[in-house]
């Protein structure tokens, strides 16, 4: 059956826009780190899931029907359920919160969009090599940071590579995920070319590929990378061996090979070369307090939990507020596990809201399972393909349980709920549900992608001015002053850090000292939301001069428990507001 010439056009066009974030993920835009939208790359990123979803939804316009799987008829509840604790968030961390939620509400947008695409299995071949491109992409700059540090467009801040992303556990993780990619297109039997000379070029380069991937997991040296590249190699292993053994055995072969020489090149160059071993000790004791504080925080407000967006001021001040206090080593501000994050705030409601979302990923799993051992009792083309997605998504799942990858990069977050929705579309044969009045859905899509797109390119406007002002040390920030409603809006709480800061540095040449008031009322705001030794410090300074000696030594107070090596906290004294 022939298909709408709409819908080729659409596939062209959604390749289109994947090449684009390819070249995105390439290019490093200046910015002063962070997370979130912070980052110019997150933000391109979704302006970019906003135009492909805008694609999808218009990709065949007679369409009446959306579908729905059963596997979705978890995960949607589960967020609905997810998001319900922010009607009732504390107003200190309301946009916090809200700015998780809008993500985690985009992702399950993203999802539902890519539900309602079939795609044929040629579409499906090529959309899986763009994404192993993608992980190549920053295999080729983490190998130049590496080396040859002067050649990379990637500045690289500290001694560890991290590829365009912040962490080097965000590229450990993304590697490990391309390195899933390639072992499914090499081992599964219906990528095959029909030519032998092809073929055996194309293995040739599957392997060299998952020979650099692998290398690169022990040069980047990261856990989460490590543990994702093993647990994949192990499940390729075991779900493959009976079925594809010639091929899974020379994949497997090319991938120990490739860990083999990196972990000889790690050990001959030491503490010398390009390629230093990292110590995680004292990481793995800060995370195993950070675990039983965590579950601690839980087992006080088992209910109705925290707060949304209230975990990095009510974490630290619960480790102080013990007897006697935690030992401070980081400011947290998130636990280092994405199901502990939700039910420490939400409490009872996003723990059921979790529950479901973890029974639907059970539900998918026992799907996959069954569909591929069909595929391959028949040999259908597909199969094993579903299984092997299961395994491209372990690396993204486990870093979200050790870490914060998808507040990092929003190009893990796009990823991962593409594969699952592949895995679903595979997986599910049938809809449980099909919405039959599909134009105001469409309309409400389309209205919401395009908010979207709007607001994340106000967000890269903003976060461009706002990076030059920072860069310039604040001197001139009228561009921030001017901004336009929307682009303001888009990055208010560091345009309004930024803002504050400034009123300092005007205070010491103007002497105003309303200028100090304003930055007063601000930083108590600001701290019942954050932890920063500089707000504190200049707050306390304000405090004594303005002869608030009480207030100021209850903040000096919290902030030597929180700052113990800060010299600026260690006792009581008289301070200038400078």
């Amino acid at each position: 059956m022939q298909r709408p010439r709409s819908v080729w056009n659409t596939n062209n066009a959604l390749a289109a826009c994947f090449l684009g974030l390819l070249a995105a993920s390439l290019c490093y835009l200046p910015n002063m780190g962070g997370s979130g939208l912070k980052l110019p790359l997150n933000a391109l990123t979704y302006a970019l899931m906003a135009t492909m979803l805008l694609l999808i939804c218009w990709r065949q316009p007679g369409r009446r029907t959306w579908r729905l799987s059963r596997s979705a008829a978890y995960f949607l509840p589960g967020v609905a359920l997810l998001s319900a604790p922010l009607a009732y968030a504390p107003p200190d961390g309301y946009a916090t919160a809200a700015w998780r939620v809008s993500a985690l509400l985009a992702g399950c947008l993203w999802y539902c969009g890519w539900l309602q695409v079939r795609l044929a299995f040629r579409w499906r071949t090529a959309l899986i090599a763009l994404l192993l491109t993608l992980a190549a992409g920053q295999s080729l700059i983490a190998l130049l940071q590496l080396f040859w540090p002067a050649w990379s467009w990637v500045p690289l801040r500290g001694t560890r590579v991290f590829g365009i992303f912040q962490q080097p556990n965000v590229l450990g993780s993304f590697i490990a995920t391309g390195l899933a990619l390639a072992l499914m297109l090499a081992v599964l039997p219906g990528y095959v070319l029909r030519t032998a000379r092809a073929e055996r070029a194309r293995q040739a380069g599957l392997a060299a590929l998952l020979a650099l991937l692998a290398a690169l997991l022990v040069w980047v040296q990261s856990r989460a990378g490590w543990l994702g590249g093993a647990l994949v190699l192990a499940g390729f292993w075991l779900a493959f061996r009976r079925v594809c053994a010639p091929r899974l055995q020379r994949a497997a072969l090319a991938v120990l090979l490739g860990g083999a020489f990196g972990t000889a090149l790690l050990l001959w160059l030491g503490e010398t070369g390009e390629v230093r071993y990292v110590s995680h000790a004292l990481s793995n004791q800060a995370r195993l307090a950070m675990l039983q504080d965590t579950l601690k925080m839980i087992a006080a407000k088992p209910w109705l939990g925290w707060g949304y967006g209230r975990f990095e001021y009510a974490f630290q001040h619960f480790r102080i507020a013990q007897q006697p206090p935690t030992p401070v080593l980081e400011i947290a501000g998130h636990p280092h596990n994405e199901i502990l994050l939700w039910w420490l705030e939400g409490g009872l409601v996003a723990l059921a809201g979790i529950v479901l979302l973890l029974l639907g990923g059970v539900h998918l799993l026992r799907q996959a399972l069954r569909v591929d051992r069909r595929a391959f009792s028949c040999r259908r083309r597909h199969a094993g393909e579903a299984t092997a997605l299961c395994l491209a998504l372990l690396p993204m799942l486990l870093h979200s349980q050790l870490e914060y990858p998808f507040y990092l990069s929003a190009l893990h977050w796009l990823l991962f709920m593409l594969l699952l929705a592949q895995l679903d579309r595979l997986s599910s044969r049938r809809s449980v549900l099909t919405l039959r009045r599909s134009r105001p859905l469409r309309l409400g899509v389309t209205l919401l992608c395009v908010g979207g797109l709007v607001l994340m390119l106000a967000a890269l406007r903003a976060g461009w001015l706002l990076t030059q002002a920072e860069r310039g040390g604040l001197r001139d920030v009228r561009p921030l002053r001017e901004m336009s409603p929307v682009v303001a809006w888009s990055q208010q709480p560091r345009r309004e850090f930024d803002l504050q800061t400034q009123r300092l540095l005007a205070y010491n040449q103007t002497r105003d000292e309303q200028q100090l008031t304003q930055y007063r009322d601000w930083a108590r705001r600001y701290l019942r939301v954050r932890i920063d030794a500089n707000v504190y410090a200049s707050l306390i300074a304000i405090l004594r001069y303005q002869q608030h000696s009480a207030e100021a030594e209850r903040y000096r107070a919290d902030a030597a428990l929180l700052f113990p090596a800060d010299a600026r906290f260690s006792g009581p004294r008289q301070a200038t507001p400078n």
